[in-house]
């Protein structure tokens, strides 16, 4: 095998994310929308039965996206500034796309009749190629079912829906303003795992009918970016200084949301999981939000502290003076 083979869904925004990673940093590689078929053969190779699933060159089997992404920072073309600086709200801006913002999809998908009955029904068709359109139903009311029993597990509830659909709002009109600003991507002409995290979230949403009218309506340059993120391989480009990276509009605006709500939002999730508790709630963007607990989330904290303690007392002092008071929770 000479390249990376990446078995996913079009529905899947993580799969999309590596997908367009293998794409912006032209490694060779292989995609394979994965059928109920598929997934017998690939699914018992990895624990976590989570799409999507990537077999290495070497023959070896993963599939959390990030860990696998930052190990294939020395192929191909990098993803991730050098800069400590930049390196660090690159990943923070990723690990907020992939943790939070995915509410909103998930929200989006499950909670309004009309997405779950189109989303259920575009996976089903995906997984059973070939099955007929009756079964093909059957199956995406099952799975329809099933996902909406799943929605307050990962916080989606009618109580938590306005702050989620703010905040994905609030980072949509962000994304904007980098569409339409003076280069094509957050930290310059050259697309980073940040970039593409955001991506992968809001391209499986701009084919979901509400998500898909909002943006399209209120934000359609992001809109139209979507398809300049899913293939970068022909494009050129450089970083920006890290002077001006971090004096960017939608940079300084991403770091503000990840002061106010995502760090936060580890922070009480944290806390909850140390005190033994099964739920948490706490106010983000001055309105309540309530889940449960998520041990994952809890090592998302931990290496995003890592991070922050290993950049020098300069470094820190530039990006807590553009988080706010939420940098506390790094320390």
């Amino acid at each position: 095998m000479s390249g990376y083979e990446i078995y996913g869904a079009l529905g899947s925004p993580y799969s999309l994310k590596v997908r367009a990673a293998l794409r912006a940093k032209r490694l060779t590689h292989t995609w394979t929308g994965m059928t109920m078929q598929d997934r017998e053969r690939v699914m018992p190779n990895v624990k976590a039965q989570v799409i999507p699933v990537i077999r290495t060159p070497d023959g070896n089997w993963t599939n959390d996206s990030t860990p696998f992404l930052l190990g294939l920072e020395r192929e191909g073309r990098a993803l991730v500034p050098s800069d400590p600086k930049l390196r660090f709200v690159c990943l923070l801006i990723e690990d907020m796309a992939d943790e939070w913002f995915m509410k909103a999809m998930f929200h989006y998908r499950w909670a309004y009749a009309e997405d779950a009955e189109w989303c259920a029904n575009w996976l089903m068709f995906d997984s059973l190629p070939n099955a007929g359109r009756a079964s093909v139903e059957n199956a995406a009311a099952n799975i329809r079912e099933r996902q909406i029993s799943r929605m307050a597990l990962v916080g989606c509830t009618p109580e938590t829906a306005p702050i989620i659909e703010a905040s994905w709002k609030r980072t949509c009109r962000s994304l904007e303003e980098m569409a339409t600003g003076p280069v094509r991507f957050l930290f310059g002409d050259r697309i980073s795992l940040a970039d593409i995290a955001l991506y992968g979230q809001l391209k499986v949403m701009s084919v979901d009918p509400t998500p898909m009218a909002w943006l399209r309506a209120d934000v359609p340059y992001l809109y139209r970016w979507l398809d300049l993120a899913d293939d970068a391989s022909g494009l050129e480009g450089d970083w920006l200084e890290p002077d001006a990276a971090m004096a960017s509009g939608p940079v300084k605006a991403l770091l503000a949301q990840a002061g106010d709500t995502y760090l936060p939002f580890l922070k009480a999730n944290a806390g909850a999981l140390l005190a033994g508790n099964e739920t948490f709630e706490v106010m983000l963007e001055g309105q309540p939000y309530a889940q449960g607990v998520f041990k994952y989330q809890v090592k998302c904290l931990e290496t995003l502290r890592a991070g922050w303690n290993a950049l020098d007392a300069d470094d820190r002092q530039v990006i807590r003076a553009l988080i706010g008071e939420g940098a506390g929770i790094l320390d």
